[in-house]
């Protein structure tokens, strides 16, 4: 039973890590008393191994939007927080709703422009032209078994989105490990779980295309240009956190994972496309 607790105890230290360093750290701080906590220094770099245990919740969000690395180390091994497949969950509703919303508005501004005239055929095939999103072809499609109405579309793009997120997760998750193989060690605190969850952080960026939908942008594509390079530049601070690399090491890890998020997105609908035309043409 001692020797249980022990190793309990040993276990419980080595979570602790200095956020400004990453060093590992016994203990994080001392309390005196129920109203007297002192936050201890790192023994690696000296200064204090994780100064956001005084400071509000808020402070420590503000950081983590500020791209600071000792937020990132705070969250992840820090903390108490727990709730990253309630993360998942939200990312995916968010992302799947801010694409299914963005459709819906298309479709709605592509059957307004398109004329009222007796060559219907000739005009779709005009105005679907200049919509190349393939996801968007796919919800243009108004024949046989390809017709998405109302609040399918949701459930298309919610299972869509997930397949395209644990596609990027996975990849990532590959082209790290294979690294580590490559050059032969790999950081001491370094665990595929700990990934994991940093990505999930990392990739909650995306929540602030729902600020579009709100604000009803009139150039949304400015706008996704910059979630999209911020959500990147919250994923590679989350995976220079985990994986202990630097700028290039991190953008290599996640780039074969960016690259399958997008073959994804795209191939799917595509598969879907060139399904539905050889149904078509053998009907």
């Amino acid at each position: 039973y001692e020797v249980t607790l022990r190793v309990f105890e040993q276990m419980r230290r080595n979570m602790y890590t200095c956020i400004n360093c990453g060093a590992h750290a016994d203990e994080l701080y001392r309390r005196y008393s129920p109203s007297v906590l002192k936050v201890l220094k790192c023994e690696n770099c000296g200064n204090l191994a994780d100064k956001y245990i005084e400071y509000d919740p808020v402070i420590v969000l503000v950081d983590l939007v500020l791209l600071e690395k000792p937020a990132y180390r705070h969250l992840l091994y820090n903390s108490d927080f727990n709730a990253y497949w309630k993360l998942m969950v939200v990312l995916i509703l968010g992302e799947s709703f801010r694409k299914w919303t963005s459709y819906e508005e298309e479709s709605r501004a592509r059957d307004s422009s398109a004329p009222s005239s007796s060559s219907s055929s000739s005009s779709s095939s005009s105005s679907s032209s200049n919509f190349t999103d393939p996801v968007f072809e796919l919800f243009a499609r108004s024949s046989g078994l390809f017709v998405f109405q109302g609040e399918r579309n949701f459930y298309f793009l919610l299972a869509h989105t997930a397949l395209s997120l644990t596609a990027f997760v996975c990849v990532v998750l590959l082209i790290t490990e294979l690294r580590w193989l490559v050059l032969g060690s790999r950081p001491h605190r370094y665990k595929p779980t700990d990934l994991v969850r940093a990505l999930i952080i990392g990739g909650c960026a995306k929540l602030l295309g729902l600020l579009g939908i709100v604000w009803q942008h009139a150039a949304p594509e400015p706008h996704h240009i910059l979630i999209y390079g911020y959500t990147v530049l919250c994923l590679l601070t989350a995976y220079s956190v985990v994986c202990e690399s630097g700028r290039t090491g991190s953008l290599i890890g996640l780039a074969g994972g960016l690259l399958a998020h997008n073959y994804v997105y795209n191939i799917i609908p595509g598969l879907y496309l060139s399904t539905a035309n050889v149904t078509l043409l053998q009907a």
